[in-house]
């Protein structure tokens, strides 16, 4: 019971990044760039504690090509944060963290546009599923305001740079304990978006407000959210992934809700649940098809 509670709690946290960065008023890339810097630092106590654990993972070494990859892999993930943050400028919380969470799909179509590993009739129907569900809701962003459905496609490149995230590190991460290979992902990221910070002249001094927040992403959305999902899907069933999917775009649109009083219309409402039941399908059918893909969702 203990791994579906920490998983619960995981996702919790995920779904709590749009409510932080919504809240901010400084600018993105600074936001990003404290939140990761933060996350790093607090996840290398707990990187050396586990591994002192003894436990088989923590014995690997990280070889060069390993070091190489991850650093790929921050750069993904670098780009996956500031332009889902990006998004959140145009639309809701509830509609970034729909389109965002579209990533199990990329996921298939890439390997059957790259590795010729033809979708199953199971995800193939996912896919449709969750396209019309996705046509719903921008139907009806592009109703309630043509920014909305800036930040809807902002979301699903965010989404498409998650799957490339998920992809690079993968192999890495199927042999390097969760705690390191995180180090060295928010690491990197944080070195990643820092440098486009300074080289695009943004302003990294932060309010005691903004600051707060950032903290609240870094312990809160990333060492709590993102760490304890990566740490749990590992041993999960393959239905336990796709409900999981399922319930972060759910639990972010309650948040903000209760915290921005932001409401979902119905039609995007239905829209959503609609795209939902396809991104579970999808990503059960990826799991049932690849068991050793770790199914990573972050914001």
């Amino acid at each position: 019971m203990l791994r579906y509670a920490l998983l619960a709690l995981g996702i919790a946290g995920l779904s709590t990044a749009g409510i932080f960065y919504k809240l901010a008023s400084a600018p993105v890339v600074a936001m990003v760039a404290y939140r990761m810097v933060i996350a790093a630092l607090l996840m290398l106590p707990v990187a050396l504690i586990m591994r002192g654990s003894g436990a088989a993972q923590t014995a690997v070494a990280f070889s060069r090509t390993d070091r190489w990859v991850t650093a790929g892999a921050g750069l993904l993930f670098a780009l996956d944060l500031m332009i889902w943050a990006t998004s959140l400028k145009f639309t809701t919380v509830a509609s970034a963290a729909l389109f965002v969470s579209t990533h199990p799909i990329f996921v298939a179509l890439l390997a059957w546009l790259l590795f010729r590993e033809r979708p199953t009739p199971l995800i193939a129907a996912g896919i449709a599923i969750g396209i019309a569900g996705i046509a719903i809701v921008g139907w009806q962003d592009v109703r309630l305001s043509g920014r909305a459905l800036i930040g809807d496609g902002l979301a699903m490149l965010a989404a498409l740079a998650e799957t490339g995230y998920l992809l690079v590190g993968r192999h890495v991460r199927q042999r390097i304990d969760a705690p390191r290979y995180a180090l060295l992902v928010y690491a990197s990221c944080a070195l990643f978006v820092c440098g486009t910070a300074i080289g695009s002249g943004t302003r990294l001094a932060l309010s005691p407000h903004d600051l707060a927040l950032a903290v609240g992403l870094a312990v809160v959305a990333t060492v709590l959210g993102h760490t304890l999902v990566s740490q749990s899907l590992g041993y999960m069933p393959a239905a336990v992934v796709a409900v999981s999917f399922l319930a972060q775009p759910l639990m972010a649109a309650l948040f903000a809700l209760i915290f921005l009083g932001q409401q979902v219309p119905v039609a995007t409402a239905l829209g959503g649940l609609i795209a939902l039941a396809g991104i579970g399908v999808v990503a059960y059918g990826n799991e049932r098809r690849v068991p050793d893909v770790d199914a990573i969702t972050e914001m």
